[in-house]
């Protein structure tokens, strides 16, 4: 009876104990438990072999989706994505911010065949919808020029052979903003030589035929064209930044726009951005007409659909009737605009407020009162993490609208 007793308990103890390997306490006092301990192992394997190919399902479809992203982020892309991924229902006002939305505010509503091919962003390409987003406008802008490219005459006099070929999707990518950022805060922003290989790379895993990294400002484009290639050659992933690609004269600027479907204008300082945007390009112009700026070449082809305006963050704002709300926190930079800060104007009567944050409505609040005091029929509007805005296509319908794209 006693040996029975003991046979039932080991018995008992090989049901509940690891399965990772056959208990010797089964294998060594009763037969039976031995077969069940083969059997609880063979199961437990089965289970980890189970498990593991579950994990590598889920880790592939997260690839599959974020693929992008985890190649080509860095700094605080990274946070960006922890926001927008990770965190998405707790960050700011929902989606579409209600209290800043259009056409509350006074916004002018775009739609219909004359609307520009825009995006605008605070946080740039952090989701796979603003990827999804990115590939659509830009392949809506040139099939766009594909149609009128017979119209096409050049404004930059000789046409340089030496320029990178664009392609059908080409993109000009403009780095004023952050340069002078960098030059503010070196902790937080990363040199455009560097910015512009990991652009490069992310946006051509999104379509871009080609990206040429462009800055307005002549002194900042001496400084990173000066920069040895060797300091770039050691980042990962950033193998296509050559100090070469800031080197363009102002014809070659003009060029490259004529020939690209998207231009992309990074993040950073607005007000340095906007008067880079004004600055009289050193052309050959013809008779005594007077140089245009870059700015408004780029806003004769943005709203002629001939070329798709990508903005991210300062890039955004400058896109609206002014830039006046980037003095939010300061006004650096403002006296060298002569406290002008008439933006591009693709959106006319239009302030756009990228981050909005809760603690921020009440700043928003009052700066569009005062707005209204210079400009009527203005009104802001907000641009909020995770949050991009610009052109899609009704479902279901042949108009496109401007419009927020919420995550699904």
């Amino acid at each position: 009876k006693t040996e029975a007793a003991r046979a039932a308990s080991s018995l008992h103890i090989g049901r509940t104990a690891s399965c990772a390997m056959d208990s010797p306490l089964l294998s060594s006092s009763a037969p039976a438990g031995g077969r069940i301990g083969k059997r609880c192992s063979g199961g437990c394997r089965w289970c980890a072999i189970s498990t593991g190919l579950s994990c590598l399902v889920i880790m592939g479809l997260i690839l599959k989706v974020y693929w992008v992203f985890f190649l080509y982020a860095r700094k605080y892309q990274w946070g960006y994505f922890v926001e927008c991924t990770l965190n998405a229902g707790h960050i700011g006002p929902s989606c579409p911010p209600t209290s800043w939305n259009v056409p509350q505010g006074g916004c002018e509503d775009l739609s219909g065949d004359s609307q520009p091919f825009l995006m605008l962003t605070a946080d740039g390409l952090s989701t796979p919808e603003a990827q999804s987003m990115f590939t659509r406008v830009l392949g809506e802008a040139a099939a766009n020029r594909a149609g009128s490219l017979g119209e096409e005459r050049s404004t930059s006099g000789d046409v340089s052979t030496h320029l990178p070929p664009m392609g059908t999707h080409g993109v000009v990518y403009i780095c004023d903003a952050n340069y002078d950022a960098r030059l503010q805060d070196p902790d937080n922003f990363i040199d455009c030589m560097t910015y512009c290989g990991y652009r490069r790379d992310e946006l051509m895993a999104l379509g871009a035929s080609h990206m040429a990294c462009v800055l307005l400002d002549l002194a900042a484009r001496a400084d990173e064209t000066n920069r040895s290639v060797a300091s770039v050659s050691l980042l990962p992933f950033a193998s296509s930044a050559v100090a070469s690609d800031f080197n363009y004269t102002d014809t070659d600027i003009v060029s490259l726009l004529e020939s690209a479907s998207g231009v992309f204008v990074e993040g950073g300082e607005a007000l340095y951005l906007l008067k880079s945007l004004r600055r009289p390009l050193q052309l050959a112009v013809k008779g005594s007409g007077h140089a245009p700026s870059f700015g408004d070449l780029l806003r004769s082809r943005v709203r002629s659909r001939k070329v798709a305006f990508i903005g991210v963050s300062a890039g955004s704002v400058v896109a609206g009737e002014t830039a006046s709300v980037a003095n939010f926190g300061s006004d650096r930079g403002s006296a060298e605009l002569g406290w002008n800060f008439t933006a591009l104007q693709l959106v006319p009567r239009c302030a756009f407020f990228p981050h909005l944050m809760p603690e921020y409505e009440a700043w928003v609040q009052q700066y569009a009162h005062n707005l209204r005091k210079l400009c009527p029929d203005c009104g802001v509007m907000a641009l909020p993490q995770c949050q991009p805005w610009g052109f899609q296509q009704a479902s279901g319908a042949s108009l496109s609208r401007l419009d927020y794209l919420c995550a699904s």
